[in-house]
């Protein structure tokens, strides 16, 4: 009757099965960048926020709050597995002008006294430091943001 054994057009179709083994490695053994925005408050904790550096870094301050020292909410994340940096991210477009201009308009962004990271990362991201100390650290200017690089090494005690 049929000419072709193999061909029966009344016969049940066969559902092909695919195997479908998706591994994606290097996605499933890194864990997510540890990413938080908060406000940076500018200046030097004992000149009452004058000066250079970081005065504070607090949660979001309300809509509404005002507050007379210099401040810019930034992006602040760690990657996992690299604790050796924090990067704050300040995009340009919610920076005030003289913050832009007393903070970032040099290749470095100076830290004239230590300011305290706050205890909620420390703890939630297991931190090495729990201040980041004096000095001049990388700053670098993207089309829409500043970067700004702090090192997580401890420093040696005697």
């Amino acid at each position: 009757m049929w000419t072709r054994p193999w061909f029966n057009p009344f016969r049940k179709a066969k559902m092909l099965r695919q195997k479908i083994e998706t591994a994606y490695p290097a996605l499933l053994s890194a864990p997510p960048i540890r990413e938080v925005e908060m406000e940076v408050v500018f200046g030097t904790p004992s000149k009452n926020c004058s000066g250079t550096g970081i005065c504070m870094i607090a949660s979001r301050f309300p809509q509404d709050y005002t507050i007379a020292c210099p401040h810019a909410p930034a992006i602040i994340h760690c990657a996992p597995g690299q604790e050796q940096e924090l990067v704050f991210r300040f995009r340009k477009n919610r920076l005030c002008d003289r913050a832009a201009q007393a903070y970032f308009t040099a290749g470095f962004f100076l830290v004239e006294e230590s300011f305290a990271l706050p205890q909620r990362l420390i703890r939630q991201w297991g931190l090495p430091v729990d201040k980041i100390p004096p000095g001049r650290y990388p700053l670098e200017e993207y089309s829409r943001e500043w970067r700004l690089y702090f090192s997580l090494q401890p420093t040696g005690r005697p």
